[in-house]
């Protein structure tokens, strides 16, 4: 064998063996589109999902049974759903067409407003379904009012901002930009209060529950963990050159998943940076087309299971095993 096909099976076999230590049975699975999915967002204890299949219409589904509980859709001829949000009491969801925004009732699937807002890239909704935080191409955020249809803060960037999150207690929104900065908002003055600058633009961010850590990932560079009230690096995810596809803070704000483009789940410590668990579907066939992203990610209420939606329109519950 020559050295060059030598090292091309080592390669592979490392991969192969990297790829079976991590494979994972499944609890349960749905299929929720088998054309698979152009965006999802999973409710904060799991039981919902919301996912925009690729005919341009979202689906609001209960989890635990599998149930199509709503269809919607802004126009008879829209362009697709691209980002969706639900409402940590359950009350409420939006959706984004990269125009306009849409907000609806949960129980009975009435749609409540809409609006009128140009090139659209990230959605969040607050935990009382009140306000939302909208990404833009551009170069800036709004905090958006949803009960009195109005912009209550603008956040700054120099780039397309790519994503967006809030915190549940109503304290911090914050966004990333592909101006490499991941910047930290205050929801009571709107003023800048942290702002991190990466290698690359800002692909996903998080925030905890109650506000007091974020989690910044640079596209194809390094994800971090801050203190928000320091502006203090408190770690390092230490993985090279991983994209999060998703995110995801516990209740109690100890820990942190990261879903990846590759259908790979992960469980950290978020003052250490310590990978604590991982989870990757079993696969007939490693170099087969299965892959996909995870891009929703929730923790069980209970705390004992997390859900997972793939960009495959798969969705799974895996069992937490250690922490």
């Amino acid at each position: 064998m020559s050295p060059f096909l030598k090292n091309i099976y080592l390669i592979s076999l490392i991969f192969l063996l990297q790829a079976c230590q991590y494979q994972t049975d499944v609890e349960q699975q749905w299929v929720h589109d088998k054309a698979g999915l152009l965006n999802a967002s999973l409710s904060k204890d799991g039981s919902l999902a919301l996912v925009s299949i690729t005919n341009g219409v979202a689906q609001l589904i209960e989890v635990a049974t599998n149930t199509v509980l709503h269809r919607w859709q802004h126009t008879d001829n829209n362009k697709g759903i691209i980002a969706t949000a639900i409402s940590a009491n359950n009350k409420f969801a939006i959706t984004a067409e990269s125009n306009s925004l849409a907000l609806w009732e949960v129980k009975s699937g009435k749609i409540i407003g809409y609006w009128d807002f140009p090139n659209i890239t990230d959605i969040a909704i607050s935990s009382n379904g009140q306000h939302a935080l909208i990404g833009m191409e551009s170069n800036k955020a709004y905090y958006f009012d949803l009960y009195y249809g109005k912009i209550i803060y603008s956040f700054k960037h120099n780039g397309f901002v790519n994503t967006v999150a809030l915190s549940h207690n109503g304290r911090y929104a914050i966004t990333g930009a592909n101006d490499q900065y991941a910047k930290l908002w205050d929801l009571k003055t709107g003023e800048l209060t942290q702002q991190w600058r990466q290698n690359f633009k800002i692909f996903n961010v998080a925030l905890s529950d109650d506000g007091r850590y974020a989690m910044s990932n640079a596209s194809l560079g390094k994800t971090k963990l801050w203190d928000t009230e320091t502006g203090d690096k408190l770690s390092q995810l230490p993985m090279r050159y991983m994209t999060v596809s998703a995110s995801q803070f516990s209740t109690d704000s100890q820990h942190l998943l990261t879903g990846r483009p590759n259908q790979r789940i992960d469980l950290w410590d978020v003052k250490t940076g310590s990978l604590l668990n991982t989870w990757m579907p079993k696969k007939d066939v490693i170099w087969g087309n299965e892959a996909a992203a995870i891009i929703a990610l929730a923790f069980s209420s209970d705390g004992q299971y997390i859900y997972s939606e793939t960009s495959s329109g798969i969705a799974q519950k895996w069992k937490i095993t250690n922490k």
